[in-house]
């Protein structure tokens, strides 16, 4: 539970400022976030769009709801460790777009858990390599929205761990885990293997991620080009090992006898983790082929991984583990990122992505949706609430206000 002290519901603000690279300010009128319940549309098609004030009102009361299974004692929520640095970005996101109506909620939280969440995993280091990586994304993005130099310092401390691994299996790129012997048992999720068997996408996904947006915010820092040639070379990496498949979508790791695709499940966050680094890629040599991949993927993923009604769906929304339950809003996440900040995008790739958010925003408020809480099919109906799903289904929403 939240102490009385640190729970506070997010503010009413009726302007808001943002920074010179995201769109101009606009005025909200006053609104009420308290249980504002739920949202039917017209017609199975999903044509009624909220606007921009009703998506920041559903992202508001999601947070507030999502905010009583944080705790200020650990720094997370629900005792869940890598989603609470999703949950982090979440928030970092939101508070870069309406600063105002976050900051109730994120200048406690950014502090607390950046003080406490420690005390789970020092150093946020646990051998799991996309666990850190998840938080040196969460701390990049934080540091974004507050520009206090602490946070970037910890998101490159956090990232050597993983720099130091890379390369080292048979495959190239990085390994799922690190070989050693810890203790797991503080965590609430069903991870997959703790030997050296598994060479994921989701890993070097994040690894070009962290190292493109680490370059471009310390390009000389502690040497020339000592982030940005982490990035091109997770990038080359990447494009040839045959983990992007003939239907421009991302499988799920390689074999490791033959380091070949292993045909896996297509997973909706292996889909999204990448782009705003490719983005991010261009944004920094000028070359708009980074970008163009992170179109290209994008686009994939909508055609492959939505449903007739243009909502987007994961092959573990039957079920499989907690961690699962996160996937469909990093990649909604990162849809938001390239419509706001990708320097390639013409209008109609744009105009897709802006109705997809929009899309599956309004179908988890009037579908999967029950007293602000949030579950995992985005289409319906509602099951059992849990910070991913929550978290997750905030991702789409918080874009959606983002867009708007």
């Amino acid at each position: 539970m939240l102490p009385s002290n640190l729970f506070a519901l997010l503010s009413v603000a009726t302007t808001f400022t943002l920074s010179n690279a995201l769109p101009a300010p606009q005025s909200l009128p006053e609104l009420h976030y308290a249980q504002i319940g739920e949202r039917r549309l017209n017609n199975e098609h999903l044509s009624t769009r909220a606007t921009k004030t009703e998506y920041v009102a559903y992202a508001v009361a999601g947070i507030n709801q999502m905010m009583t299974w944080y705790d200020a004692a650990t720094g997370l929520w629900q005792e869940a460790w890598w989603p609470s640095a999703n949950v982090v970005t979440m928030l970092a996101n939101f508070h870069q777009y309406f600063p105002d109506m976050a900051k109730g909620i994120t200048d406690q939280v950014f502090t607390t858990t950046f003080a406490v969440a420690e005390k789970t995993f020092p150093g946020f280091l646990n051998g799991f390599y996309d666990d850190e990586l998840w938080w040196v994304l969460a701390w990049i993005q934080v540091y974004d929205v507050t520009n206090d130099e602490k946070y970037l310092d910890k998101a490159a401390a956090i990232f050597e761990d993983s720099k130091n691994a890379w390369g080292a299996t048979p495959c190239g790129g990085l390994w799922y885990v690190l070989l050693q012997s810890y203790n797991k048992s503080i965590l609430t999720l069903s991870r997959w293997d703790k030997a050296h068997t598994q060479i994921g996408a989701v890993e070097n996904e994040l690894y070009l991620s962290a190292a493109a947006k680490l370059a471009n915010r310390r390009p000389n820092t502690p040497s020339g080009g000592y982030y940005f040639n982490e990035a091109l070379k997770a990038y080359e990496w990447f494009i040839s090992s045959g983990l992007i498949n003939s239907d421009n979508v991302i499988n799920n790791g390689l074999n490791i006898a033959t380091c070949q695709n292993d045909g896996s499940y297509v997973f909706s966050y292996n889909q999204g983790i990448l782009l705003s680094g490719l983005a991010e890629l261009t944004w920094s040599t000028g070359d708009s082929k980074y970008n163009d991949l992170a179109n290209t993927i994008a686009l994939a993923a909508m055609k492959n991984l939505t449903n007739a009604a243009g909502i987007l769906t994961d092959p573990c929304d039957r079920g499989c583990n907690s961690d699962t339950e996160q996937f469909k809003g990093v990649f909604g996440r990162a849809i938001q990122f390239l419509v706001n900040r990708a320097t390639v995008l013409d209008d109609a790739t744009r105009a897709t992505y802006v109705n997809f958010l929009k899309v599956n925003a309004d179908s988890i408020w009037a579908y999967d949706q029950v007293d602000n809480q949030l579950g995992l099919v985005w289409s319906g109906p509602k099951g059992t609430a849990s910070i991913q799903t929550q978290s997750s289904a905030l991702d789409a929403i918080v874009g959606a206000a983002c867009v708007s």
